[in-house]
């Protein structure tokens, strides 16, 4: 027998969180574009003129240092963002909800009425 579709439910924090990780998301590959045509243009110019070869290294170099700086700071600040969202809501994304603890459970930390302490002697029999 198949089970009913339930449908999702999505919170309007859900949806504006999509939305501008997809923003940042294009905002990083459009601006990586520009970079490299903008590289691929300098390379051109520098190719085209009596610039040596170390002029055409140097446009790409910084071409690809701003690449790489660029895409990185994105994924890091999305994930420094994820990991706050989750420590704000006391839950990792696809865990399960916390149960609350049973009141007559005894704590970890707290030794049981009447155990000895851990640096006493053995009991004596008498």
């Amino acid at each position: 027998m198949a089970q009913p579709v339930t449908p999702s439910i999505r919170r309007p924090s859900d949806t504006i969180e999509h939305t501008r990780a997809w923003t940042g998301l294009w905002a990083v590959v459009i601006g990586d574009a520009g970079i490299a045509i903008a590289a691929a243009f300098g390379v051109v110019l520098v190719k085209g003129g009596t610039a040596g070869s170390a002029s055409v290294v140097s446009v790409l170099t910084s071409a690809f240092t701003t690449i790489g700086t660029l895409t990185t700071a994105y994924f890091g600040i999305r994930a420094v963002a994820n990991t706050a969202h989750s420590s704000i809501t006391g839950q990792q994304p696809g865990a399960p909800s916390p149960t609350a603890p049973s009141p007559t459970a005894p704590s970890l930390g707290a030794p049981s009425p009447g155990a000895p302490s851990p640096g006493a002697p053995p009991p004596t029999s008498p």
